[in-house]
């Protein structure tokens, strides 16, 4: 095979794995048959990396650009007519999108940039949207114009074949959430976004999983995944600390029925998932871990929930002469705080797996990460109050000193030996 033809094969197939026909691994299995994947990473290299710095800084830029008007027009906004500030929020928005358009598909000659102004035309739909409830006088909770946001560039991303509008519209589903479920009590409030979190993490884990099914959209899997993985870990890591047993399980209250449909939506359609797992499990080995950890992941928040059914069981009432008040039982506490921070970081541990089967940099990332923040809970959480301060601190430093070297070292081998030699930040 010549050169030309070599060179021609590298390019189709690095064209079928941004198309999700084929994935990194596959990617490298191929070029190695053909002794191509030495000379590919070469050559490569230079023009991939050239392209993920367009793209950042088009995004970036795009960014400053819709902040800069968003502040000008806030600055003169009292003085705008009111007809002349909705003209001004939907010439803006389309034609931002137009100009998007333009750049990506029909001249083709600025992707990046085209893809940066689609994003922007995507925020500046909630711009329009918040500020149209201002002028409209439209009493409505927050939640409710966060969610209508969402609707409106829910198709976008698939649309527009945009990985970051594709960002944004899970950016706002979580915004969403947060403003649904965060109401009443402060803690229980905290509680609940946790526990929504962990249900959402899950289900953006599993519909991930179910993009690779179509070969058009499998390109979106890992952005979905990703952000599964980054708030199952998260919402273990809020439960792993101790303001779970001290403050949230001494002041239960029930929930609104809002939050219990919530729940109970996402609770449902989390089991589709988890059985639609063990379904390709069984035909793929592969997937043994993405099984293992949305089962365990969804159990975990099972049995949370059930701590709030038994949290009269799990305290105890302390009176004292002036008032009376609820504690957590010091053998549940320990009891607790050993299963979660146990859950922790052996789903860090999994991600780590699952990235490098999977030949995905930042699921390793993420796993390594949560992996240090458990590992920094459990050292001043308990070794810390075990010795004298000077010395737990210079223990800690060292230890801490080793475990990031240690960490990025592991960091570096496993992604050099996913990118088959190419080391990437």
């Amino acid at each position: 095979m010549g050169k030309m033809d070599d060179t021609w094969l590298q390019k189709e197939v690095l064209e079928w794995k941004e198309e999700g026909i084929i994935d990194d691994a596959q990617v490298q299995k191929i070029l190695a048959r053909l002794k191509l994947a030495e000379r590919s990473s070469a050559e490569l290299k230079p023009r991939s990396g050239s392209s993920k710095v367009t793209t950042v800084i088009s995004i970036l830029g795009a960014v400053l650009v819709g902040m800069g008007a968003i502040l000008f027009v806030a600055s003169n906004w009292g003085r705008i007519p009111d007809a002349l500030k909705m003209i001004l929020l939907a010439g803006t928005t389309v034609s931002t999108y137009y100009a998007g358009w333009k750049l990506k598909y029909e001249r083709k000659d600025r992707p990046a940039l085209g893809d940066a102004l689609l994003l922007l035309a995507s925020i500046f739909v909630g711009v329009t949207i918040f500020l149209t409830a201002q002028i409209l006088n439209v009493n409505a909770d927050t939640h409710w114009l966060v969610f209508l946001w969402f609707l409106s560039i829910l198709p976008l991303g698939y649309a527009f074949n945009s990985k970051s509008i594709l960002s944004l519209n899970i950016f706002t589903f979580i915004l969403w959430t947060f403003f649904f479920v965060g109401s009443g009590d402060l803690y229980l409030s905290i509680f609940e976004i946790f526990m929504s979190y962990l249900l959402v993490g899950v289900n953006l884990y599993g519909l991930g999983q179910l993009h690779t099914r179509y070969e058009k959209y499998a390109r979106f899997r890992t952005i979905y995944q990703g952000f599964g993985l980054f708030f199952i870990l998260l919402s273990y890591f809020f439960f792993s600390t101790e303001t779970l047993y001290f403050n949230i399980l001494t002041n239960m209250e029930p929930t609104t029925w809002q939050v219990q449909a919530f729940s109970i939506l996402f609770a449902v359609t989390a089991l589709v998932f988890i059985i639609s797992s063990l379904r390709i499990y069984k035909q793929h080995e592969e997937v043994k871990y993405e099984f293992f950890i949305l089962l365990m992941a969804f159990l975990g928040w099972a049995g949370t929930n059930a701590l709030r059914l038994f949290s009269d069981n799990l305290t105890t009432t302390i009176t004292d002469e002036f008032y009376s008040y609820r504690e957590v039982d010091p053998h549940i506490a320990t009891a607790l705080f050993v299963a979660f921070n146990l859950i922790l970081l052996i789903l860090a541990i999994a991600s780590i797996l699952i990235g490098y089967h999977r030949s995905t940099v930042p699921f390793i990332n993420i796993g390594m990460f949560f992996f240090v923040l458990g590992v920094l809970n459990l050292y001043f959480t308990t070794l810390y109050g075990l010795l004298p301060r000077s010395i737990a601190f210079i223990i800690g430093g060292l230890v801490l000193i080793a475990l990031s070297w240690y960490l990025e070292k592991k960091r570096q081998s496993l992604i050099m030996e996913i990118k088959g030699g190419e080391t990437t930040e």
